[in-house]
């Protein structure tokens, strides 16, 4: 019993630390070169944890985290990130849920320290935010198109249509 009350305290640690966050000091910040790129790595996870366990909105937080993560994927010394035409086409007019695909782009690039083929990165990134559109806890309007790639994701068939 007292394990169970601990976990339950620590877990709702975890979710207040999530909802708590504030990356006002990231707003408009520019990075200059590699060293800047590899400093702002912890930041880019904390942004990358952040969108992708947070519910999808608007709000300053998840503007700025967003912001800064389109920051550190354009010029990034240390891998040439693109996005995939076909998934990127049914998400782009939807900036939260763009902004959770590029969450999941960056987490799965540097949790693979950067050796990661670019099928694989797609392939995994996009996993990330179909499980992401899922929870309905995380309100995400799921458009027709969108739903395919849910519906293969359920069919073990996410590969397929990629």
């Amino acid at each position: 019993m007292k394990k169970k009350i601990i976990t339950i305290f620590a877990a709702m640690m975890a979710f207040s630390q999530l909802s708590a966050q504030d990356f006002t000091e990231l707003k408009g910040k520019q990075l200059k070169d590699s060293v800047e790129y590899a400093e702002a790595q912890p930041k880019v996870v904390e942004c990358c944890d952040f969108l992708l366990n947070s519910s999808i909105k608007n709000d300053e937080n998840n503007l700025i985290a967003y912001d800064f993560l389109v920051e550190w994927l354009n010029n990034n010394p240390y891998y040439n990130f693109q996005t995939h035409k076909k998934f990127y086409a049914v998400i782009r007019e939807d900036a939260p849920l763009t902004a959770r695909y590029f969450a999941a782009l960056c987490q799965t690039a540097i949790d693979s320290s950067f050796s990661i083929s670019e099928e694989d990165l797609q392939y995994q990134a996009i996993d990330k935010c179909v499980r992401y559109c899922m929870y309905k806890k995380y309100k995400v309007e799921v458009s027709k198109k969108l739903q395919k790639y849910i519906d293969a994701k359920k069919d073990g068939k996410l590969k397929d249509i990629l």
